[in-house]
């Protein structure tokens, strides 16, 4: 099957369902202000995932909205940012071969048509205890508890793209770099660039520590992973506050990377 292009588009659950209405109304506001960095959306984001999480808590959100509104409101913020920032249209690409999976769903991707160059992937975890979840502990689930599941889909997608770019590239007479025993150091010499990030609600700092842990893992097989922590803020139990991380995955920092990225690629060749 031939793969399909259409320009970015945003979360229909976002848009249309009533459990989702914070998340909806903090990716309008970022839109209005055209913000190009994480710093400018920064306090939307939290104020946004505030209220959904109360939805979530109190039952107002149903089971669809968490496993996918939460995740697609902050693809789409991130998508945002770096149009804004690098002045490109990103698109989505469906049915894209890998080496051995014939079909790969890109959210986030550049260019529209051609040899894949960039692509995003963005997932949110940890939720609070909800009427879905009774069993959980009081504070709700760690963000960590199902990030190395999340990483392995990753990683395979990443590994399985680059994979088809050699091999592509070897069949036309290039020659494509050798793995030669170090997988992280093949995987970002080859195309497409792969960033991941993740926006992880922690319960406690060893939950953080464990998902920049899982993080670093992560950067093994991507050339970039960007991470914000949040959790419950002490001074206000009803409300968030970001959760320090180490610099080098700093979600602020590694989104301006990929801007960067973004900016080059966008360059016409000579």
């Amino acid at each position: 099957m031939k793969s399909t292009t259409k320009v970015r588009g945003t979360s229909k659950i976002v848009a249309t369902s009533p459990g989702c209405a914070p998340l909806k109304l903090a990716y309008e506001r970022a839109v209005a202000a055209k913000p190009k960095t994480w710093e400018e959306v920064e306090h939307e984001f939290l104020r946004g995932m505030e209220a959904f999480d109360l939805n979530i808590a109190s039952g107002r959100a149903n089971m669809g909205d968490l496993q996918n509104g939460k995740g697609d409101f902050f693809n789409d913020l991130l998508a945002l940012l770096l149009e804004n920032c690098a002045q490109v249209q990103l698109f989505s690409r469906a049915a894209v071969p890998g080496l051995t999976f014939p079909r790969h769903n890109l959210d986030v991707t550049y260019p529209p048509e051609g040899t894949i160059e960039f692509i995003l992937e963005a997932k949110a975890v940890g939720t609070p205890k909800h009427p879905g979840s009774p069993r959980a502990k009081v504070v709700g689930r760690a963000g960590s508890a199902d990030l190395d599941k999340r990483i392995k889909e990753i990683g395979f997608k990443t590994i399985d793209l680059k994979a088809e770019f050699a091999r592509i590239s070897a069949s036309t007479g290039q020659s494509p770099t050798t793995i030669s025993g170090d997988l992280t150091t093949w995987l970002r010499s080859v195309k497409p660039k792969s960033y991941v990030f993740f926006a992880a609600r922690v319960i406690s700092d060893k939950d953080r520590d464990r998902v920049v842990r899982m993080a670093d893992v992560a950067a093994l097989v991507s050339d970039a992973v960007g991470v914000f922590c949040y959790k419950i803020n002490p001074a206000d139990p009803s409300g968030y506050a970001a959760a320090k991380v180490p610099p080098h995955i700093e979600l602020s920092r590694v989104l301006f990377r990929a801007c960067n990225d973004l900016t080059a690629l966008k360059q016409p060749r000579a």
